[in-house]
């Protein structure tokens, strides 16, 4: 008589229950390709504090594109990223509700391009070119399943001990194997893996090491834009919040 029962003494299923299984889940990924798609993000940005009456809104003037996301990270704790809401017909309002009292830096996310006011550094950057060519080399050799990283600014305080951030763009410049997401009813996703991340970094002495890396938004994106175009914008600075909604009113970030 078989025995179908595993080491730890649970009834294990037969062979035929496990096909069928596997067949239901396929079917159900192929039925609702909704949720093949659904985002990532869900748990990846700070929840807005329902004790706190402050927030930012605005809207974008310029350029005249839809906004695909709008982040705002406190000056004084990077770690926590909040998440903005969308609105209008054109995608070009929005509004960030729950924020506690302090300074926040935007960061406003485009089809082909970002916008961002992060501050890295407080005081005199430092940074020479020996440190900014070893930040290099050790953010090109992190996280190998992204094939390409772009380091859009990188600011910081030279000599041992001391710290460095950066903004960048991680991408995965090839189409990428699935083993449990279908696509589109094929096992293999044609657009490329792209995120932002902001990389806090050490000089431990013989070169910079990464600290702590913060994925600002992942997505799976069309390979034309892979590499986004970056502007910095002092507009998107510093803003300060108090008990209240600031308004910012109509953003020109094209200039």
């Amino acid at each position: 008589m078989m025995n179908f029962f595993n080491t730890n003494g649970h009834e294990d299923p037969p062979m035929a229950t496990k096909v069928l299984l596997l067949l239901a889940l396929i079917t159900a990924l192929h039925c609702t390709p909704a949720l093949a798609k659904t985002p990532e993000r869900s748990r990846l940005y700070t929840k807005p504090d329902p004790q706190s009456t402050g927030g930012i809104e605005g809207r974008v003037t310029q350029p005249s594109k839809p906004i695909e996301q709008i982040l705002a990270i406190p000056v004084d704790a990077p770690e926590k990223v909040y998440q903005g809401t969308v609105s209008g017909d054109e995608r070009r309002n929005f509004r960030f509700t729950g924020l506690p009292m302090r300074k926040y830096d935007l960061i406003v996310i485009l089809e082909d391009r970002f916008y961002e006011g992060v501050q890295l550094h407080r005081g005199e950057n430092t940074l020479n070119d020996q440190d900014r060519k070893k930040i290099d080399t050790i953010i090109q050799k992190s996280e190998p399943f992204f094939t390409r990283k772009i380091i859009h600014r990188v600011e910081g305080t030279t000599g041992r001990g001391n710290q460095a951030r950066c903004l960048c763009t991680f991408i995965r410049a090839k189409g990428s194997e699935l083993m449990w997401e279908q696509h589109e009813g094929k096992w293999k996703r044609e657009d490329f893996r792209r995120t932002f991340k902001l990389v806090i970094l050490k000089d431990v002495g013989p070169g910079w090491q990464v600290v702590r890396a913060r994925d600002l938004y992942p997505v799976w994106t069309n390979p034309k834009f892979v590499r986004p175009m970056h502007h910095f914008r002092d507009a998107l600075s510093g803003i300060r919040v108090a008990d209240a909604v600031k308004n910012l009113g109509d953003l020109n970030l094209s200039r």
